[in-house]
Formats: C-alpha cells, structure tokens, sequence
C-alpha cells in the first residue's frame, strides 16, 4: 500500500509583469445526464448513492474520433475571431494533454499549421494530467516573458477514449474539454504571479493507463475488458483510478502543500478573491476548501455540471464564471491542480474584467 510522504520543502517561483488576455472553453456538445448514465450500468440505487457522493450530475463526451486538438484549436480559432490574439503575435505554443490526437507527432506542432502561425513560433506537448494547467501557466508566462510575444497555452484532454464505460472509479466523473488562454507580457503590469509545485513518483499507479506505452505495448489481451471485484470492468489501456488514495492525497499531502503555498506567498488563503480548485469532484474540493478554511461562496465550481475534464477543469471553471466573479472585484485567485502522477500545484494569479471570457459547445465556433 503506498503512504504518503511529507510535503517538506514548498519552492515558491516568481513572475512579475504578466497577464491573462482571454480564457475560453469548449465542451462538447453531448451532455450526459449522469444519474440516468449510471442507472443503466449499475442500477438505480447504485447510480443514486454514486451522483450523490460525487456532486457529479452532469458529464461532456466527445464523438468518436473529436480529439483533444479539435476541442482546443476551436477554442483559439474563436479567440482569432474575437480579436483576442493575432495569428502573427502569437511566439510559442504549449499544449497541456496526456490525450494527444497521436502519440506521434505532439499536438502543438498540429496547432502552428492550423492557425496560420510563424514557423519561428516554439511549440510543445506536456503530458500532465490534473496538475497540468498551472504547470501551463507558469511555462506560458515565463515564455511571453523571455520573448516579448504572446503565448498561446491550450489544455484538453478526450478521456472518454480512455474510459471502459463500466468502471465505477472514473466513468461517473470523468469527461472530455478543451480550452485556451492568452498570455503576454507588459513592462507597465505590476502584478506578481507565483508557482509551487509538488511531485511524488511513488504512487502513480493510483491514476494510471497501464497499457499502451513502450513499457506495455498495446497487445490483444490489453484490448479485453476484465471483471474487478467491486463489479467494475474496464482494459488494461483504459484509465484506473483508485479513487480512495487519491482522496487521501488531496486531504493530507495537497491540503499541507496548498497551506504552505499560501503561508509563504500571501500569509493567509484570506488574502484570496477567489479559489479554482481542479474539479476532481464536488466532495472532494468541498472538504479541500473545508480544510483550507476558503469559504464555499469564493470557491469557484463547474465539475456538477459538466464534469470532471482533468487539468482542462481549471480554465474550463474560469470561463464559466469569470464575468460573473469579476464583477464582485475578484481579481486575485488560488488555483491547484492535484492528481496523476502524483502531482499537485499550486498558483497566485491576477484576472482582469478587460481579458475575454467565453465558454461554449463544439462546433458553435
């Protein structure tokens, strides 16, 4: 059984004169009703007690074969539209997913072609899953820092092309986004962003795609779905989840870690407009927030209604209630993303009303 170590050392990491020009989300357009989903697996007194525990009443699933590039490429094509960027402004590309249209070549490089952008443009995949955004972030900010352009981070992942559709761990919570954020620099911005982040190697088996790698090739035995004895049955390429140690991992390792983040950038979660949370579940960042003594009122939430779409769940959050949020003067945010890998991170950002805020449905673009 794997056991948590402690969090030791929090690093904090710098950056000033950056800013958010726009966060736009898109789900896909087939809305599951989560309740009536389960019902039809595990029967209806199992599909109840599932909905419940998770806050979970609502999940997005692409078509077959919409890929994470798809989601993600339509939410930058409706920032050009917008006005939000240029195509010529734009000097680097980072794509968050560990759901990539292919696993060769990366999904960024896809991205240059398809926006008409310069071939000077840097352009790379990071295969992070629920951490990954604010790990964009910070690559994205120090990026428009050193280069004096614009950066483009897009972050989505399809997962339901890795869901068994009977695994009772992950398919009552996971679901398919994509999204993009602008991010530039500005000599006359005064605002500070900071980063921590947090990584344990020793229990990523707790989230994992066992098969379908070079250390486990994608074989006809990894293509069978097997019966596991909570009634679950999903391949040995699809995602597993041990959605207790995970539970575990947010409660002690990420609640000291945010914590500390906090003590050491801030001096107190107090000082936060507003906190967006990675959306694992409902319950989930509700006893996270508990634990954090952040208010339930300055929590910002999405995962009941659209689900949880790993790392995607923070910008998706975002574009879901940034206008209405910022009209309340919330400007400066705690973002944490937590998960595979083990991974957690953490974030102090500023949002403005001026930066463009949209979600929408896939093929709306």
């Amino acid at each position: 059984m794997y056991r948590f170590g402690g969090v030791g050392q929090v690093n904090i990491i710098r950056i000033e004169g950056v800013q958010i020009d726009g966060v736009y989300g898109c789900i896909p357009e087939n809305m599951v009703d989560n309740e009536e989903a389960l019902n039809r697996l595990f029967g209806e007194r199992e599909a109840k007690n599932i909905v419940k525990a998770t806050g979970i009443y609502k999940r997005t699933i692409a078509d077959v074969g919409t890929s994470s590039l798809d989601l993600c490429v339509a939410c930058a094509k409706r920032m050009i539209r917008d006005k939000v960027f240029a195509p010529k402004e734009i000097g680097a590309v980072v794509f968050v997913t560990f759901t990539p249209e292919r696993i060769l070549p990366y999904n960024a490089a896809k991205v240059q072609d398809m926006l008409g952008l310069g071939n000077d443009v840097a352009s790379f995949d990071m295969g992070l899953a629920c951490s990954g955004y604010v790990y964009g972030l910070w690559a994205a900010a120090t990026l428009a820092k050193q280069t004096g352009r614009k950066v483009l981070l897009l972050d989505g992942d399809v997962q339901s092309a890795y869901l068994s559709g009977e695994d009772k761990s992950t398919t009552p919570v996971l679901s398919d986004a994509g999204t993009a954020t602008v991010i530039s620099a500005d000599e006359n911005n005064d605002s500070k962003w900071e980063f921590a982040f947090y990584t344990d190697g020793s229990g990523r088996d707790i989230l994992t795609i066992p098969a379908g790698g070079s250390g486990m090739p994608t074989t006809e035995e990894s293509l069978k779905k097997r019966l596991y004895d909570d009634g679950s049955r999903r391949r040995d390429v699809d995602i597993y989840m041990d959605g207790f140690e995970v539970f575990k991992f947010v409660a002690q390792p990420v609640s000291k870690f945010i914590s500390e983040f906090c003590s050491k950038t801030v001096g107190s979660v107090e000082v936060f407009d507003g906190f967006v949370p990675h959306q694992a579940n409902m319950y989930m960042i509700k006893q996270l927030a508990r634990k954090l003594k952040i208010p339930w009122e300055k929590t910002w939430k999405s995962g009941d209604k659209v689900g949880n779409s790993a790392s995607a769940t923070i910008p998706i959050t975002i574009s879901m209630n940034a206008d209405e949020m910022l009209q309340k003067n919330t400007s400066e945010l705690l973002i944490s993303g937590f998960g595979g890998g083990l991974s957690a991170s953490a974030g102090r950002i500023e949002l403005n009303k001026e930066a463009a805020y949209c979600l929408f449905h896939y093929g709306e673009e």
